[in-house]
């Protein structure tokens, strides 16, 4: 293991994906100071505040995701950038708090020299703003698995939006309801993920591991553990020929923590074991479902009715890609 410390990326390179005069509005905003103008590219929201230094702060962590995208492509077999996976972000305007879009700035960079990128989100959140950006393109296979657009922002990333033009069959969505568990994502993960990764054979693979999906974040409605998160990961790692992991959201201080613990530990193919575990008490650290003092969550599951319901609606979204998307790929169904 081994940590490097990233260089602010350079404005050739965010220029890649995001407009010249977006990028300008966003080097004013770097005082500190709002402006009426700044409304227009989605600067001074709630979502995304101007504050000082933000300008700085973007090209740093689109600097650490392009760093981890050399250092992959070079041969690393894993770079992780905890703070990288601004997913939202798009070409004119920021969004859902992100400025600057550091996985489509790093994903062109390596696309520039040839390369063929998967893209596997698994943050709650549809990742709407790398969707956008390769939507015509067939060098990228983008998939994002997360809450349904009906029920949580960006309002979409619906399983009919499959691509356009060149790029149609390369963007797959697997909108999941409220209240999914480990056991229905990794279902639906399994169903998808791997034939459809396995078919594009990509030379590298961009992850955005959110854990935002987890029982205990303010801003969604997922039922999740970090099992199930964990579970994911390691797949990921198994399809790659190289990984950039990137951090996403996760709006739970501890549970984010301990789940990016988690997820480094499996890139390098050991979990610490804590002899105090059972010591302190889950519910004083914060999280009910946490199990005392360790990295790993206490198994919850959705149960009744609404899990029956929750299945169905993730069998008629998997059948709809298997039926739809699939043979555009060349997947194995």
């Amino acid at each position: 293991m081994e940590v490097v410390e990233p260089e602010p990326a350079d404005l050739r390179s965010v220029a890649l994906f995001h407009d010249q005069d977006y990028l300008e509005m966003l080097k004013q905003a770097n005082d500190g100071v709002f402006r009426d103008e700044m409304i227009e590219f989605g600067l001074g929201t709630v979502d995304c505040p101007v504050f000082p230094g933000v300008y700085d702060y973007s090209l740093l962590t689109t600097g650490g995701t392009l760093l981890a995208a050399e250092l992959v492509e070079e041969g690393h077999k894993i770079a992780f950038n905890v703070l990288g996976g601004f997913h939202h972000a798009q070409r004119r305007n920021a969004e859902g708090f992100c400025y600057v879009n550091d996985i489509a700035v790093a994903i062109l960079k390596l696309l520039d020299r040839g390369r063929r990128v998967a893209y596997v989100d698994i943050d709650v959140h549809h990742g709407d703003g790398v969707q956008d950006a390769f939507y015509e393109d067939d060098r990228v296979l983008t998939i994002s698995l997360h809450e349904s657009g009906r029920t949580l922002f960006p309002w979409g990333g619906f399983e009919t939006e499959i691509g356009l033009g060149a790029g149609m069959g390369y963007n797959i969505n697997v909108p999941l309801p409220a209240y999914t568990d480990d056991d229905i994502f990794l279902w639906a993960f399994n169903e998808i993920v791997p034939p459809a990764v396995t078919a594009f054979a990509p030379d590298l693979v961009f992850a955005t591991l959110g854990t935002d999906t987890l029982l205990s974040d303010p801003l969604a409605h997922f039922n999740m553990t970090n099992n199930g998160f964990a579970e994911a990961v390691q797949a990921i790692m198994a399809l790659s020929p190289g990984c950039v992991a990137l951090g996403g959201g996760g709006y739970n201080l501890d549970s984010a923590v301990r789940a990016w613990t988690l997820a480094w530990s499996i890139m390098n193919g050991i979990e610490p074991q804590d002899m105090y575990v059972g010591v302190i008490g889950g519910m004083m650290l914060g999280t009910e479902y946490m199990e005392g003092g360790g990295l790993r969550d206490r198994h919850v599951y959705t149960t009744g009715p609404q899990k029956e319901e929750i299945r169905r609606e993730a069998e008629r979204v998997i059948g709809y890609i298997k039926d739809t998307v699939f043979p555009l790929l060349g997947a194995a169904p």
